[in-house]
Order: structure tokens, then C-alpha cells, then sequence
């Protein structure tokens, strides 16, 4: 039974195509099983494409978008990164067992069928991308200075009052770590 791309999923026959013979009983209503070992499997996942939070009017709740990916392109980006998508509009048919739609027989979800994905490194988003010679000789100046790490700890939530032993903490958090390259190749 061939698979179809995206969230549609396989459409399995309710009835075999065996012509009973004389005597014989006719094959019951969905005889078919699935048999793992004997099918074959892609990676896919599901993601959730929402506005830009800048984008969107005040006091409105970011629009969103389902995603579906597959193969090559599975776990290779991280939630809040900015994407350029490319894909195939497509719709399948909802899960009937959600209450927001209870009695609807026919209700279709649209969802994007992802071809393609670009990580934009916009201005806005990140900062630049090219930091000025000027801009390079300042963080080394302020990295070469004595107090860094009181510095830094002074600049955390400067506006709220004590809670030193916090600050310190959260700028440890920001600046420390180690790099995790997981067993599935995703790297935190």
C-alpha cells in the first residue's frame, strides 16, 4: 500500500479483492493488519510555523501554521529560529475527536508539506551578522578588563534590587555550558 507524502497518511482497502468460490466464506470488512517488520519507514516530523512576534497587531495573538517534514530535513532546526519556508499547501482531514468541532463530518486542516528551508539571518532578528572592526576592538577591551564577570552580573536585570547571588546565577547560565552533540546528530 504506497504512503502518501505529507500528513495524509496510507489508505488502507476496507475489503479484499478475493472472489469467494462456492462454499468458501467472503472476506470479512478490514482484513488487513499492518506488519512492521515487512513495511518501510521515513522520518517525519511536525512543526509550527508562527508570525513574527514584531509582526503582529497589538493585542492580537500570533497567526500559526502546521508544518509537515520529512526525510532530509527532519531535526535540523530549533524552536524560535526564523525560517524562510518553501512547500505545497495541502489539507487533511481532522481527527474527529476534537471538541471544538464536535458533529462537523467533513472539517479539513491546512498544513504546509515543506520542500525546502532557509534559515534568514535577518538584521532584525539576530543582530548583525558582520560586527565593524570598531565594534570587535570594544568586546576585546571588554573582555581584557579585570571585572568582566561583575560587570556582567551588574548589567543582569539592572532596574530590580539585590538578588546578587541571582544574577550571578543566571549569568552563569548565559556565558557557562558545554557543548552536547546528542546520539541523533542534534547539538544543544
Amino acid at each position: 500500500v504506497p504512503c502518501r507524502p505529507g500528513l495524509g497518511g496510507a489508505i488502507v482497502p476496507r475489503s479484499c479483492d478475493n472472489i469467494p468460490q462456492p462454499g468458501e466464506e467472503p472476506c470479512p470488512l478490514d482484513p488487513w493488519m499492518v506488519v512492521p517488520d515487512r513495511s518501510q519507514y521515513v522520518d517525519q516530523q511536525t512543526l509550527k510555523l508562527q508570525e513574527n512576534p514584531e509582526d503582529v497587531p497589538t493585542g492580537e495573538l500570533p497567526r500559526n501554521m502546521l508544518l509537515s517534514v520529512d526525510r532530509h530535513l527532519v531535526q535540523t532546526i530549533v524552536p524560535g529560529t526564523r525560517l524562510t519556508v518553501m512547500g505545497i499547501y495541502s489539507i487533511f482531514q481532522a481527527s474527529s475527536s476534537s471538541n471544538s468541532h464536535k458533529g462537523a463530518v467533513a472539517i479539513r486542516q491546512p498544513y504546509i508539506r515543506v520542500v525546502g528551508l532557509e534559515d534568514t539571518n535577518e538584521a532584525s532578528s539576530r543582530g548583525p551578522a558582520n560586527f565593524t572592526p570598531d565594534e570587535e576592538e570594544e568586546f576585546k577591551k571588554f573582555a581584557d578588563s579585570q571585572d568582566v564577570y561583575a560587570n556582567i552580573c551588574t548589567k543582569i536585570a539592572p532596574s530590580i534590587f539585590g538578588h546578587e547571588d541571582v544574577k550571578r546565577a543566571v549569568a552563569c547560565l548565559l556565558f557557562g555550558g558545554s557543548r552536547k552533540s546528542l546520539p541523533d546528530g542534534v547539538k544543544l
